[in-house]
């Protein structure tokens, strides 16, 4: 099929202007008592919305309130809980790659 003739060729993509977003990753180990202990009152402590509660607690101590947390990926070893935070911050106006025809 050609690219002409694709579904896709009707998706009309609009350039972002303005603020952008940079993502950063931050990984946390955590020992799995002070992990339980922060979430003593979740239901499922090792669900993707625990995490995401653990990392906005932890953002908050470090008094980081500039970022917005996206996706969390948990993992457990032994007696540690290791976290991978996705999280945006603003920038300033970047140019930014694009599928868009010239």
């Amino acid at each position: 099929m050609s690219k002409e003739n694709s579904v896709f060729s009707r998706v009309e993509e609009r350039e972002v202007q303005g603020e952008v977003f940079q993502v950063t990753h931050r990984i946390l180990q955590i020992p799995q008592e002070v992990y339980l202990q922060v979430l003593k009152e979740h239901e499922a402590p090792f669900s993707e919305m625990a995490a995401q509660e653990f990392v906005e607690q932890y953002l908050a101590w470090c008094n980081d309130t500039g970022g917005l947390i996206g996706m969390v990926r948990i993992d457990t070893r032994d007696d540690t809980v290791v976290l991978d935070a996705a999280i945006r911050y603003r920038i300033n106006p970047l140019d930014r790659p694009s599928c868009q025809r010239e």
